[in-house]
């Protein structure tokens, strides 16, 4: 190997080593690591979410989206009736949105995004379920451009007591 290959192979190696360096890479495995997903990725990997919702919404096909692309896996009930669903999983009536989920025996309702329901699944908090009333612009299945709406992700308990769980703008 001649002097200029030589060096060109050093530098090569400093950069490399500058950038494990810099982002924070490490050539020993962190033993606390969970393997190629993080802990709110790999609760969503492992539920199915039941999303009920009328068949001429087209703002909530959008929100099932965004949760598949979480790693959920959605079975889509379309039905005419979500009063009755509503009704049927005790979703109060200040907090209704659009369309009412079920997943691990928690009511999600509306646009919430999927980290809160990751967070929701993770913490398993002693609540009835989460929820978004209405239909907020910029909430997952809402979207209108970089406009985002303040919001509040509700939770609630089955006797109706309510508390912020998010906050989104």
């Amino acid at each position: 190997m001649n002097r200029r290959s030589f060096t060109s192979a050093l530098i090569s190696v400093g950069l490399v080593s500058t950038g494990i360096a810099a982002t924070g890479c490490s050539l020993v495995p962190d033993p606390n690591a969970q393997p190629g997903t993080d802990a709110a990725e790999q609760v969503a990997m492992t539920s199915e979410i039941t999303v009920y919702r009328s068949p001429t919404c087209g703002c909530c096909g959008l929100w099932i989206e965004h949760m598949e692309a979480a790693g959920f896996t959605v079975k889509d009930n379309l039905t005419e009736d979500m009063t009755a669903i509503k009704e049927q999983y005790g979703v109060p009536a200040n907090l209704a949105s659009c369309h009412t989920t079920i997943v691990d025996g928690y009511v999600v309702e509306g646009h919430i995004p999927a980290e809160d329901v990751q967070r929701l699944l993770a913490e398993k908090p002693d609540v009835a379920g989460i929820a978004v009333p209405g239909m907020p612009i910029g909430s997952p299945g809402m979207e209108a451009g970089d406009y985002v709406e303040p919001y509040t992700v509700f939770s609630f308990t089955e006797s109706g007591e309510t508390a912020a769980f998010a906050k989104h703008s």
